[in-house]
């Protein structure tokens, strides 16, 4: 049997590709942005202004919150092989429904009957957000550029259809999408094998909290500053004008072309492509947007808007994707480190929308204000952009380095311990592996995982699966557990052999 036919069995036919399939994360990022930007039918004497800004706020805080605590409290949870993991997608997926459902008729009651349903349909959005980017780290392959760029295109064109259909259709749109990805969850994920199933028994990553610390909260970091300026021009409104047009339809595509730029940009590349220009661009893109907001020609501000909502789509997918590969690569748990990721920027979002209602409420009269919104935000942006993120990303193979290196022995302890010998070599030659086999198993000789091997070596995934395959068949081992047993015995021979 031949090694195609070995992964043919090993990975049967799927019913959908799994970039369709898990990008039902995209129809719940479109909720979240019909949600914050949607129309919603009144009851009279309430001003429109007024409540977008309360269900923005309320909508941000609520996922802030809730990102933080249920992050914590699903850290244990299994994340698909389980009554209860099903248990609470299913709870998730009906409060989101029921959340939406209550926000659709109760706007007309009041706005503290639809708050109510705001707080219900973030406790859903956070619940489901955290298993579908779990799941991103749990896959044999990892998808998740390709699958959260489509995500982006996805939501932008829910969002942008949506604004165009009649509003009773629009309303039973907005109650079925989290219904339907609820569904994508439990149902067609099914197709997507995963890690801890890979027959080749690879296992998760290096366990290393300490070395992934640094890079996750620099990323972190940069989107929370993104997010609290995009929060402060969104909270500048009043009844008369608006700062920022975000609610814009054509606004909502700029989510559509950073999703279309991140797909290209990762489905063309065999390992992961290099994201520096990309992070650049958005950052560009996002200043540029903040400086044209203060000046009203025509369709500046909506220009503005555009740019903003695109660099800030930009940001937001590529941080995921750099959290879902540090999880993946140092084996952290993917729920927390979710959370803490989400729950920093929804945080960062409520705190903006209150900064910039307060703002407007006592300068809006001001003709320097937007000047001032704009300079801060480009300060800070910029500070960060310089110290944050000068060291290379998780991705490349060089910025891995043990958290604890030993300390030089003297130049007599170094003459009295004859020197080692290369165990890895001896078994190289016993078994026949060729060179490129040889560079493979030197790297999992260390306990390095297949998407480690894949960064070093610039190799694609499958090619690093066919190696390890080959050294598997040719040591006659089954796991990298066995693999490491046939290591150790080796050692302990050969240190038999210089005593």
């Amino acid at each position: 049997m031949n090694d195609a036919m070995v992964a043919r069995e090993k990975h049967p036919a799927r019913r959908l590709s799994p970039t369709l399939g898990l990008s039902g994360f995209g129809v719940l990022l479109g909720w979240h942005f019909l949600i914050l930007y949607f129309s919603f039918p009144m009851a009279s004497g309430v001003v429109p202004t007024e409540y977008t800004f309360l269900r923005q706020l309320v909508l941000n805080a609520s996922l802030g919150a809730f990102f933080g605590l249920f992050g914590y409290l699903m850290k244990d949870l299994p994340e698909r092989d389980g009554i209860r993991s099903h248990a609470v997608s299913y709870s998730a997926t009906a409060i989101g429904v029921i959340g939406s459902f209550m926000l659709v008729m109760g706007s007309g009651q009041g706005i503290a009957w639809s708050m109510i349903a705001v707080v219900l349909i973030g406790a859903s959005e956070a619940v489901l957000t955290l298993f579908w980017l779990h799941f991103y780290t749990e896959t044999a392959e990892n998808y998740s550029g390709k699958c959260l760029g489509t995500s982006a295109v996805l939501a932008s064109l829910l969002c942008f259809f949506t604004y165009h259909l009649t509003v009773e259709v629009s309303m039973f749109v907005l109650i079925g999408l989290p219904l339907a990805s609820g569904v994508l969850l439990v149902a067609m994920t099914k197709d997507v094998p995963l890690r801890k199933n890979d027959p080749l028994g690879l296992g998760s990553g290096i366990p290393d909290g300490r070395s992934a610390s640094r890079p996750y909260w620099k990323a972190t970091a940069q989107l929370a500053a993104m997010a609290l300026f995009f929060g402060v021009v969104q909270g500048c409104s009043s009844p008369t004008h608006t700062l920022l047009p975000a609610a814009d339809p054509v606004t909502i595509l700029g989510a559509g072309l950073a999703g279309i730029v991140l797909f290209v940009c990762y489905a063309r590349s065999e390992h992961l492509p290099e994201m520096g220009p990309v992070v650049g661009a958005s950052v560009v893109m996002y200043v540029a947007g903040l400086m044209f907001l203060p000046f009203h020609a025509p369709f500046l501000p909506q220009i503005a808007a555009f740019l903003i909502m695109t660099g800030f789509i930009f940001n937001f997918v590529l941080t995921l994707v750099f959290v879902v590969d540090l999880c993946r690569t140092f084996d952290l748990n993917a729920t927390t480190a979710v959370g803490k990721n989400q729950a920093l920027e929804y945080a960062m979002f409520a705190v903006g929308i209150v900064a910039g209602q307060a703002l407007w409420a006592q300068f809006g009269d001001e003709d320097t204000l937007p000047f001032a919104i704009s300079f801060v935000a480009m300060l800070v942006l910029y500070a960060i952009t310089l110290f944050l993120t000068t060291d290379l990303p998780p991705w490349k193979a060089a910025f891995y380095k043990p958290a604890h290196t030993p300390e030089p022995k003297s130049e007599e302890e170094n003459a009295q311990v004859p020197d080692p010998v290369n165990v890895t070599a001896i078994l190289c030659s016993r078994y026949g592996l060729t060179p490129r086999e040889e560079e493979v198993f030197g790297l999992l000789a260390k306990g390095r995982n297949a998407e480690f091997i894949q960064n070093a070596l610039v190799i694609s995934n499958h090619t690093v699966k066919t190696h390890i395959y080959n050294i598997y068949r040719k040591m006659d081992v089954h796991s990298l557990q066995d693999l490491l047993d046939v290591l150790d015995a080796e050692e302990a021979v050969q240190a038999q052999i210089q005593e």
